[in-house]
């Protein structure tokens, strides 16, 4: 007798848990203003694009796992001298907390792993690191009809050239890293099926 019963609680409570979970994808896009530690290049502008699904699971908190293409880098200095392009493939997973129930404001925080599809860098002595682990925070605002506004702010763990992961003799001290530095700034829209 007990089985039955116990077995009907787990269907009805997790019922009630997974009728409150809202799910909705969405786009972003935006700009990056993206550079390096370390270095003598300037800030550089360009964009980011990507898709996720918003898992809303309390009014408080929901959890968005994202792929974003993003074009990052920085300017050169000097004139006659190619910016540094770097392109990733990125898988992010944010989590979004609405502190005030009335409203659309949050943050987010999260990790994101990169992955290099393209770069400009022509040096055959040396070549750049295929991936980047990073971790963002920033804010947000999602209107009552699907569209939002966030900034977010990226960093890099992985240097560029892969020091602090290959480091076969080389330098992994903090202040000789090349790391990935962005700011993003952009619109974000859910779709309500």
């Amino acid at each position: 007798m007990k089985k039955p019963i116990l077995t009907l609680a787990l269907i009805v409570l997790s019922t009630v848990a997974f009728s409150q979970i809202k799910i909705k994808p969405g786009v972003r896009a935006g700009a990056n203003f993206s550079n390096l530690t370390n270095s003598n290049l300037d800030d550089k502008t360009d964009l980011y694009i990507g898709a996720f699904a918003e898992i809303k699971f309390v009014s408080f908190y929901a959890l968005q796992p994202e792929l974003n293409y993003s074009r990052q880098g920085g300017k050169s200095r000097i004139s006659g001298l190619n910016d540094l392009e770097i392109q990733y493939l990125s898988a992010a997973i944010a989590n979004k907390f609405y502190p005030i129930k009335a409203i659309g404001l949050h943050a987010i925080v999260g990790p994101a792993i990169n992955i290099k599809v393209g770069d400009n860098y022509n040096n055959f002595n040396d070549d750049l690191e295929g991936f980047d682990f990073l971790f963002f925070g920033g804010l947000g605002y999602d209107f009552p009809f699907g569209l939002g506004i966030e900034t977010r702010y990226n960093i890099g763990i992985v240097d560029i050239f892969g020091n602090n992961v290959n480091d076969n003799g080389g330098n992994s001290n903090i202040d000789d890293l090349f790391l990935n530095k962005i700011f993003q700034i952009g619109a974000t829209y859910k779709f309500d099926f």
